[in-house]
């Protein structure tokens, strides 16, 4: 198997491991330890709102990289969407 081809198949599950450890961060124990506080302020938002938009935008950016990877639907044939 060369070696695009694995990592394409491994994108999926890596992708899948990244939005489970993000949503970790967003709930207890991990969030009152590292996000909720109010102190600093970045761009003059709090930190504890900073920290959620931060996970937001790893999320979103990962859902990018795999739809312009065409990563989950490489298999699918154009004409299979004309029905």
């Amino acid at each position: 198997m060369p070696p695009r081809t694995r990592l394409a198949r491994s994108l999926p599950t890596l992708a899948a491991l990244l939005f489970a450890t993000t949503t970790a961060f967003l709930v207890w124990p991990l969030y009152p330890w590292l996000g909720n506080s109010v102190e600093p302020r970045v761009l003059g938002l709090p930190w504890s709102l900073v920290y959620v938009l931060l996970n937001i935008a790893i999320n979103t950016a990962a859902l990018i990289g795999l739809y312009v990877l065409r990563v989950i639907d490489a298999e699918e044939h154009p004409e299979a969407g004309d029905g």
